[in-house]
């Protein structure tokens, strides 16, 4: 069993969280080196822990059998990839990257360990066939550095840490017929969201971008990429897959690995239960909390294949800092760069998990695993983590930050946006169904004396007024990034995903009342405003999405604890960080807190008015 190892270190006078996302790309690194993407099945082993098993091609153009653990990574300091085989030219093939920070740079040190076996294998190994694929990969690696650090030293990168922009990649052509639908849909979309710029951009990164990274596009992160505002960029990717050029993807995320666990298309589809192989562990459907929309390029622009180039998971779920394999009743010791935070420490196998705060004055606890337990020790050494395996089995410990979803396009989030009505009309839940949302911003609007106005005006004036006035509200609701969810007679029924955005809308609403009513022969109206934030449901209603439950109930019951001329506002929608800037500049006096008995609710309830000069 000939054994071959190929080992270099490479030194660079460069930021490593910089290049860190490129160095544990496997499967980035994979596909630029040629090699072959491959389906795999999880498999659940003995121990609780799973492997992945894979049938495909690995290194010479036979078939192979190979198991594949889900790979070890420290940020910014490890990598490790082990593949054992059972059929083809391999015993195993073990890929390990060591980081070491420098006062100047750092060192990379790569080293590639293959088992060859059988005719083919030792061919392979007596004629330096398999040492030169080895020598490509390492050679793809180094141009894939360098490159990005040419573009960064230009200042076409960014020196953020995220996904890098550059890259030592040859787009695949595309054909005349390919090119023209492309700029007609990138005119289109440009016409829609009044940005040409964002949309030529998205053009360019659907053209000359690598299959690895569009199989999951998110746009928070590339909005962050291209220091752009996050929602133009959701309204820019929704646009585009109303103009046929990305497809929209639901992805049900484990709770535990954050991986997808199930992708449907359409709202319609989305399952209520779902089982994560990779975790062995079942889990329910929560809209709010992991249910991500994301999207990727359509097949007539830029076909994927399936599968993936390499399994192992560190660019795709990069709120995992750790994951290392620690066997029986033993320590490991880790050095990743944590920042103070929340993190969550757990194992892959189902089991335990717990959370802590991390302030990084003290260095961060010890994790310890006992029999059906994870919990945080002492503190360890600044700079160090202790991994302590209590129990009688091998584990493979993580540590996760919770801050996942600052990059999640949550579900809740996209069905609030007035872009997602506009462009996304096929997504509407199954009859009958319908999703937790764990909190949304409701406002409701009515107009004052609305009786008498018909009667003072006729049915076919007030009407009239009634409609203009609706259009003048729906303008501000979906200037502000909310959408209008269903008008009820003379009142509006508006969703938000913040509440700064909810009280934005309703202080446009009352100071341009004024301007609104101005030069009308009909009198103008006089607006009643209410505002409240919390968890509700939202369900399909004549082919629209929208919300019930007791929030929408409060909502509503402070609208009519409206007198006219007036906002009122929720408490929890007053506790909300930033909502009293929004309110700075009112007039001394214009704010008060009242306390008022709402119907259907057994207790005072606390709000805030805020009136207008033409208040009562």
């Amino acid at each position: 069993m000939p054994l071959i190892t190929v080992e270099k270190t490479l030194h660079y006078e460069a930021s490593l969280e910089r290049l860190w996302p490129l160095i544990s790309d496997s499967s980035l690194l994979s596909e630029l080196a040629g090699q072959s993407p491959y389906l795999a099945v999880d498999e659940l082993q003995p121990d609780g822990s799973v492997m992945r098993r894979v049938e495909g091609q690995f290194g010479p153009p036979v078939a192979a059998i190979w198991l594949e653990d889900l790979g070890e990574w420290v940020e910014q300091r490890y990598v490790r990839q082990l593949r054992t085989f059972s059929k083809g030219a391999f015993r195993h093939v073990d890929f390990t990257a060591h980081m070491t920070p420098l006062d100047s740079g750092f060192d990379l040190h790569l080293r590639f360990e293959m088992a060859t076996t059988g005719p083919i294998g030792w061919i392979g190994a007596q004629t330096g066939m398999m040492r030169r694929s080895v020598l490509k990969v390492i050679a793809t690696m180094e141009n894939m550095l360098s490159t990005e650090l040419a573009s960064t030293a230009s200042g076409d990168g960014d020196d953020d840490g995220d996904q890098p922009q550059a890259m030592a990649f040859d787009p695949p052509p595309l054909v005349s017929d390919v090119v023209m639908r492309l700029d007609a849909a990138l005119t289109l979309i440009a016409s829609q969201t009044g940005s040409a710029g964002l949309a030529k951009r998205l053009g360019e990164y659907l053209s000359q971008t690598p299959e690895s990274w569009l199989g999951r596009i998110r746009p928070l992160v590339l909005a962050r990429q291209w220091g752009a505002d996050q929602d133009a960029v959701v309204v820019l990717c929704l646009a585009a897959h109303h103009a046929g050029l990305l497809r929209l993807r639901w992805e049900v995320l484990c709770p535990r690995c954050r991986n997808a666990s199930d992708v449907p298309d359409n709202l319609a589809d989305l399952p209520h239960a779902v089982h994560c192989s990779t975790c062995n562990v079942d889990f329910e459907q929560g809209f709010s909390a992991n249910v991500e929309l994301t999207f990727q390029p359509e097949a007539w622009l830029r076909p994927l294949p399936a599968g993936a180039y390499c399994m192992m998971g560190a660019p795709s779920v990069p709120h995992i800092k750790v994951q290392r394999h620690v066997p029986a009743g033993t320590t490991l010791e880790v050095d990743p760069p944590l920042r103070p935070g929340g993190y969550r420490l757990r194992t892959t196998q189902a089991g335990a998990q717990t959370d802590v705060d991390w302030d990084g004055a003290a260095g961060f606890p010890t994790v310890v695993a006992k029999a059906d337990q994870i919990l945080p020790g002492a503190p360890g050494q600044s700079g160090s983590i202790k991994l302590d395996n209590q129990t009688d089995r091998n584990l493979t410990f993580v540590i996760e930050q919770l801050a996942w979803r600052q990059d999640a396009l949550t579900g809740d989030r996209a069905i609030a946006m007035p872009a997602f009505q506009q462009y996304c009309p096929e997504q509407i839940l199954r009859p009958g169904d319908d999703v937790a949302i764990a909190n949304v911003v409701l406002l409701f609007s009515d107009l004052k004396g609305s009786t008498s106005m018909y009667e003072a005006l006729g049915d076919g004036a007030a009407y009239n007024l009634v409609r203009d006035h609706f259009d003048y509200l729906t303008d501000l609701i979906e200037r502000h990034g909310g959408v209008l969810v269903k008008t009820i007679g003379d009142a509006v029924m508006a969703a938000f995903s913040t509440a700064g955005a909810g009280v934005r809308t309703a202080l446009a609403m009352q100071s341009g009342i004024a301007d609104f009513n101005q030069g009308r022969v009909d009198g103008g109206i006089v607006l009643k405003i209410g505002l409240h934030q919390g968890p509700c449901i939202a369900v399909t209603t004549n082919q629209r999405l929208d919300y019930f439950g007791s929030t929408v109930n409060v909502a509503a019951r402070l609208q009519g604890e409206s007198l006219g001329n007036d906002i009122v506002l929720s408490q929890d929608v007053m506790a909300v960080p930033g909502v009293r800037d929004h309110l700075a500049d009112l007039p001394a006096g214009a704010l008060g807190e009242e306390a008022a008995m709402l119907r259907g609710v057994e207790k005072p309830v606390r709000l805030w008015r805020i009136k207008y000069p033409d208040g009562l």
